[in-house]
């Protein structure tokens, strides 16, 4: 998706020592507080994606939903990239008629994320987190300062391996009741948090949609040879010898198709020590 926003900054003002203004210092319910998720980063050609670094500045295109595979190999996850963003303008001045200027007190001291789960179910029907993992916690951030104006990038655990797996013990026993590539939806709901002065301060919430699904991006191939390995099969490490369906570059079980394979098999044919994403193993013809 792409959207356009147009977000005011506070003006800058210079001030004599001895005279603080807070602007936007305080925490608003659901309303401007000088920060702000502005979107969540979508790692492309030429933004990120060759080396899963995110962009500290908004990409071009946004992501307004996710989708995250649980079936197949490690237990899953998904990351968020948000831009965060400093609304506040530059909000210094001079130290007692001395040219040194003072300290910017609209610097923000980043601290953390906090991230709200609430799964979206038929009326009626309960979900439960697993004891010792809660759908609601924050997720601490290597302290930063986010300067007047200024964006950052994260990447941002929304979705635990802990917070997935009754999310697919849920959708397997879907799968194993007849229903092809179930889902359920997760409402997340994401605020940053940090400091400006001595004071607490907040974002807005941003939400964001993840589709937790049971093998729905391990269809669908535009690729004719590999269509054959649509989910359930999966194809053995050594029948490959390419693999264009990487999944997201920083973590293969979101957003994007994927391909995984087994290294090895049972005497019954099970596929075993599966690789998500596949890491072909075949000779090249």
């Amino acid at each position: 998706m792409t959207a356009s926003r147009t977000i005011g900054k506070v003006v800058a003002l210079v001030i004599p020592v001895g005279v603080f203004l807070s602007l936007a210092a305080c925490t608003v319910d659901d309303g401007p507080t000088g920060l702000l998720i502005q979107q969540d980063q979508w790692l492309g050609a030429g933004t990120g994606a060759a080396t899963c670094s995110v962009p500290p500045t908004a990409t071009d295109v946004e992501r307004d939903q996710g989708v995250m595979d649980v079936a197949h190999g490690s237990p899953a996850n998904y990351l968020l990239y948000p831009l965060v963003d400093n609304l506040l303008g530059p909000f210094s001045g001079l130290a007692g008629g001395s040219s040194m200027p003072i300290e910017e007190k609209n610097n923000i001291i980043m601290e953390s994320f906090h991230v709200k789960l609430d799964v979206i179910l038929a009326a009626g029907t309960g979900f439960a987190w697993d004891p010792g993992c809660s759908g609601e916690f924050d997720v601490p951030m290597v302290t930063s300062q986010l300067g007047p104006g200024g964006t950052i990038s994260e990447i941002v655990e929304i979705i635990r391996p802990c917070n997935t797996a009754p999310l697919f013990r849920y959708l397997q026993a879907e799968y194993n009741a007849g229903q092809d590539f179930p889902e359920v939806k997760v409402a997340t709901t994401v605020r940053a948090k940090g400091h400006l002065g001595s004071s607490d301060i907040e974002s807005p919430p941003f939400n964001f949609p993840v589709r937790a699904c049971y093998g729905c991006l391990q269809t669908g191939y535009p690729d004719a040879t590999a269509a054959q390995f649509s989910f359930p099969a999966v194809p053995k490490c050594t029948d490959l010898t390419t693999n264009p369906y990487m999944g997201d570059p920083c973590n293969p079980a979101q957003d994007q198709l994927l391909l995984c394979c087994a290294a090895s098999w049972d005497a019954q044919g099970n596929a075993l020590a599966i690789e998500c994403p596949a890491v072909p193993a075949g000779a090249t013809p």
